[in-house]
């Protein structure tokens, strides 16, 4: 992976924010502005895995019957609960080696789960259907 520098000026809060972020996190301040950057900045098609690729590209072709269905689906709650487990302890210790590597397992499956549903909420929504119900106004 080529790395491109750049110049970026900041306003003063911003890097103020920044500095002090790697600060706690120990590490530098381009490493911290990169990750931010990296992740407010929505994934590309092209960075995600072929099979994946495939599967959402095939969502189109489905039933609205079986859109909603994929809808609804969630996370397994053992799955749930052993990622929320997980992401507590490390916040205590760090993580062994497997747990690590079970905590990035369950987060890719986790974010999978989230790019489905809201590929499907995209698709519903552009069939004509109401995927988020309007909240109620309250009178009183």
């Amino acid at each position: 992976m080529s790395v491109h520098a750049i110049t970026l000026s900041l306003p003063e809060p911003l890097y103020q924010r920044a500095r002090a972020a790697a600060q706690i996190a120990n590490r530098p301040l381009e490493q911290v502005l990169t990750q931010s950057i990296a992740l407010s900045l929505p994934a590309l098609e092209s960075d995600l895995p072929a099979a994946i690729r495939s599967e959402l590209a095939a969502l189109p072709l489905l039933s609205d019957a079986r859109l909603w269905a994929i809808a609804r689906t969630t996370l397994d709650k053992r799955k749930q609960a052993r990622l929320q487990t997980l992401a507590e302890t490390q916040k205590f210790r760090s993580l062994t080696l497997v747990e690590k590597a079970e905590l990035g397992q369950l987060m890719d499956e986790a974010e999978l789960v989230m790019l489905r549903k809201a590929e499907v909420y995209h698709l519903l929504a552009r069939r004509g259907h109401t995927v988020f119900a309007e909240p109620e106004t309250i009178v009183r």
